[in-house]
């Protein structure tokens, strides 16, 4: 999926350091909407440990506007459906960790859009 370039500095109660990759799930397709499950990993610990989670709710339309752009931004050439898919929503996840902006102009975690990065394949 997407997750930070460097380690940094999280928790609510603590200040805790690590590597945090984000994951999204589908968990359940209904007429209106897809609902995701968004966990955030500290990928620095062995084995990776979650530290959060959340379920979101994406409507058709918001589905269908994602689809457009990035039909028409990205070459899904050569991949077959399912691969194009999965690739979408890891684009779809950076595309809204960049974008949707807290009021202070940073991301999710405080930090700037760039500081975010896909995951390796494995």
């Amino acid at each position: 999926m997407i997750q930070t370039k460097e380690i940094i500095t999280y928790g609510d109660r603590s200040e805790k350091q690590g590597k945090i990759l984000i994951e999204v799930r589908p968990l359940e397709m209904e007429k209106t909407g897809i609902k995701y499950l968004v966990v955030d990993w500290d990928i620095s610990l062995n084995p990776p440990e979650p530290i959060s989670s959340k379920e979101i709710f994406y409507f058709n339309e918001k589905i269908d506007q994602l689809d457009v752009y990035l039909e028409s931004t990205y070459d899904f050439t050569g991949m077959t459906k399912s691969e194009k898919e999965w690739t979408k929503v890891k684009l779809a996840l950076m595309l809204d960790t960049q974008t949707n902006l807290l009021a202070n102009g940073k991301t999710i975690r405080g930090l700037n859009p760039n500081d975010w990065e896909f995951t390796p394949e494995e």
